[in-house]
């Protein structure tokens, strides 16, 4: 079987979401965190995703990644930037209406955002292309 074919009647369009979060809580602070900051996101959002999914039945998964965020010092941007986390995901509609996604991907946000002591984040939605590979089809 040509899997390559087969998988282009997968294709769809979908939201994907990207955010930024701090994990040091205030401002005017020197980055003071012994783990760093994807892991620090990671364990909450795990957390908190997991207790999402069991009220709501969807769960955002999600890609974590270091980041620096670079702010004006007189607004208390630590030298060189703050240590924050750039979190990312994408809707798979195979086993998620879009729109519940959305709300569910918001309040995560928040709830992290919250317990890490955050008064402020930045989340953006995008409409995106999507192809969904299911690889064990293409044993068949």
């Amino acid at each position: 079987m040509n899997w390559v074919f087969a998988m282009e009647n997968k294709k769809m369009r979908t939201i994907s979401f990207s955010a930024n979060i701090g994990v040091v809580a205030g401002y005017g602070h020197q980055n003071q965190n012994e783990e760093t900051p994807a892991d620090i996101v990671g364990k909450v959002w795990q957390g908190i995703a997991a207790e999402y999914f069991r009220a709501n039945g969807v769960y955002v998964g999600a890609v974590i990644a270091d980041a620096k965020t670079v702010y004006h010092k007189d607004w208390g941007c630590p030298g060189g930037g703050e240590n924050t986390a750039l979190v990312t995901g994408t809707c798979n509609p195979h086993f998620t209406d879009t729109t519940a996604y959305k709300a569910a991907v918001t309040e995560v946000l928040h709830l992290v955002a919250r317990q890490l002591g955050q008064s402020t984040t930045q989340l953006t939605f995008s409409e995106v292309e999507f192809e969904y590979f299911d690889l064990r089809d293409s044993e068949k």
